[in-house]
């Protein structure tokens, strides 16, 4: 399956800039030869993440609750979801209310690695698309919402080191989750033009199929939100330097 992730103008303008900034004053520190250093970057990961459901001025960023995403495709699957996704205008709710349960930082292969389970992801705008699911013919445009229970996502962040001005920064360069929801909702509505009786119906199915439909389109939604959350990191790793994240 091709799924291709479009950050647009919008979401790009968003980005940090690279001037320098200072996390903010309630966010922790780690020191790397502490030897709980593993659990002391969990809790600092999730509290960093928590804390962005409202702006962050230290580092000149907007709330990332809900996270406005411009495009998003999800391409189509080679069982059961025969059909691509197109979503426009998508808000992403819930990423910040995070449980991160394991982290640990590889510094000779610079790779972070994370496990979080978020209770509740929805992604709510409007979508297009036209093909089968379950061998079912579907077409429709308009408001939609995919909601993500109990989602569990396994991160893994490769970075390098950039250097700017005398001083060290860190640059993701690479981000890809593997993500099992213990369960999905679907609601597409404008199905069939507006036929309620045949748009219930495939809602209906997909609801009562939805492990299987997911399973068909894991891989555009994990690279999707691997671009995502590479994107996120990227509007603050480069902007604070290493030496102000790490205190030794």
């Amino acid at each position: 399956m091709i799924a291709t992730f479009i950050v647009a103008a919008a979401l790009l303008a968003l980005a940090s800039s690279a001037d320098a900034a200072k996390l903010p004053n309630t966010w922790g520190r780690c020191r790397k030869s502490d030897k709980d250093f593993a659990e002391c970057i969990r809790k600092n990961v999730e509290l960093a993440i928590n804390s962005m459901n409202k702006p962050t001025p230290e580092l000149g960023l907007s709330t990332f609750d809900p996270l406005d995403i411009p495009e998003l495709y999800i391409g189509a699957g080679k069982g059961p979801v025969n059909v691509a996704q197109h979503f426009k205008n998508v808000k992403l709710y819930g990423l910040t209310n995070v449980q991160v349960t394991k982290s640990n930082m590889d510094w000779d292969k610079k790779l972070l690695t994370s496990e979080s389970i978020n209770p509740n992801l929805r992604l709510q705008g409007n979508y297009s698309m036209k093909g089968r699911i379950l061998l079912l013919p579907i077409v429709g445009d308009g408001p939609c919402n995919v909601t993500l229970i109990n989602m569990k996502i396994k991160h893994f962040m490769s970075f390098d080191y950039i250097e700017r001005r005398g001083k060290t920064y860190m640059k993701v360069t690479d981000f890809r989750v593997t993500m099992n929801p213990e369960k999905v909702l679907f609601k597409f509505d404008n199905l069939f033009n507006g036929d309620k009786e045949l748009g219930d119906n495939i809602n209906q199915v997909l609801n009562e199929n939805s492990a299987e439909v997911f399973e068909d389109v894991r891989d555009g939604y994990e690279k999707s939100f691997g671009l995502i959350f590479m994107d996120l990191a990227n509007r603050v790793l480069p902007k604070v330097a290493v030496k102000d994240i790490f205190l030794d």
